[in-house]
C-alpha cells in the first residue's frame, strides 16, 4: 500500500531556518528524511517534527560525495517508498575574505566551499530526480543566497557557490519539467538574528563589508526576515501551490534585490 503522507527530503536540517522548515513541514502533513553531516543536530530537528505527529527518518551522511547522497535518497525510498520533494539547504563551510587577501594556503578551503554548495547541489538533485521521473511529479526546492544574485566584497566563494545552483536549478527546471517535475530557489538574504549567529570572528574589513551590505535600510521594508518567513516561501515552492511555477529565483531578503 502505498505510504499515505508526501515525504520531504531536507539536505541541511540542523539549527536554523533548515529546522524551521521541517517544522512547518511536518505541521502540513509531511512526513520527513532529515539529512546532514551531523547526527546529534538531524536527532533535535526530528524530535520537534515527531511531536507534531510526523514520522522523520534521521539519515547522516556526506551529501558532498556521491554515495552519500544516494545512500539518503535509498533510504528515505526504502522507509515510506516514495520521494515527493527535495529542499537543498546546506550552508557550505564559511570563507570570509576579499579575493586579493586570499593565501595561497586558502585556494582549498575556497575551491571546497564552492564544491560544498555546487556539486553538492548536483549529487542530491541526481539521486532526488530519479525517484521524482518515475512517479511523474516532484519539486525540488534550493536555498541559496542573495549574494548569488548580487555579488559583495568578502563573500566571493559562497556567491559563486550559490549562483552557480542558481543556474545548476534552471537548467534542472528544464530538463525535468516535461516529466512532471519542477525546481525552483529561495534566494535568503540576511535573516534576522539567524546570520549574525553563525559568523565566525571576522577582521574588522570582512565586518565593514558585512555590515555595509546588510543594514536594513537599505531593503524596502526596512527590516531583516526571519527564519519562520523564508521557511514558508521555500514551502510555497513545494507546495501544489505552485504547480505552475519552475526554474525561478524567489528572493526573501526584505525587498533589498528586485529580481
Amino acid at each position: 500500500m502505498p505510504h499515505p503522507r508526501p515525504v520531504m527530503l531536507i539536505a541541511g536540517a540542523g539549527p536554523g531556518m533548515g529546522r524551521r522548515l521541517a517544522e512547518l513541514a511536518a505541521q502540513r502533513g509531511f512526513d520527513l528524511t532529515l539529512a546532514a553531516r551531523r547526527a546529534e543536530h538531524l536527532e533535535e530537528t526530528a524530535a520537534l517534527v515527531e511531536g507534531s505527529g510526523a514520522a522523520a527518518l534521521v539519515a547522516p551522511a556526506d551529501l558532498s560525495e556521491p554515495a552519500g547522497a544516494q545512500r539518503v535518497a535509498d533510504l528515505t525510498l526504502e522507509r515510506f517508498g516514495r520521494l515527493d520533494v527535495l529542499v537543498h539547504s546546506l550552508l557550505p563551510p564559511h570563507l570570509l575574505k576579499r579575493v586579493l587577501a586570499l593565501e595561497d594556503a586558502e585556494l582549498e578551503a575556497w575551491r571546497k566551499s564552492v564544491e560544498v554548495s555546487t556539486f553538492g547541489a548536483l549529487l542530491m538533485a541526481r539521486a532526488a530526480a530519479r525517484p521524482m521521473v518515475q512517479a511523474g511529479r516532484g519539486a525540488m526546492v534550493f536555498v541559496t543566497a542573495t549574494s548569488g544574485l548580487q555579488g559583495y566584497p568578502s563573500v566571493s566563494a559562497h556567491a559563486v557557490g550559490k549562483a552557480g545552483i542558481h543556474a545548476l536549478m534552471q537548467c534542472l527546471a528544464s530538463e525535468l519539467g516535461p516529466s512532471g517535475v519542477r525546481a525552483n530557489a529561495v534566494a535568503v538574504g540576511v535573516l534576522e538574528g539567524a546570520t549574525r549567529r553563525s559568523l565566525p570572528p571576522l577582521d574588522p574589513q570582512v565586518r565593514a563589508d558585512l555590515e555595509s551590505v546588510g543594514d536594513p535600510r537599505l531593503s524596502a521594508l526596512r527590516r531583516h526576515p526571519s527564519e519562520q518567513e523564508a521557511a514558508e516561501a521555500a514551502l510555497y515552492l513545494a507546495s501544489e501551490a505552485a504547480a505552475g511555477v519552475t526554474g525561478q529565483i524567489l528572493a526573501v531578503d526584505g525587498g533589498r534585490h528586485f529580481h
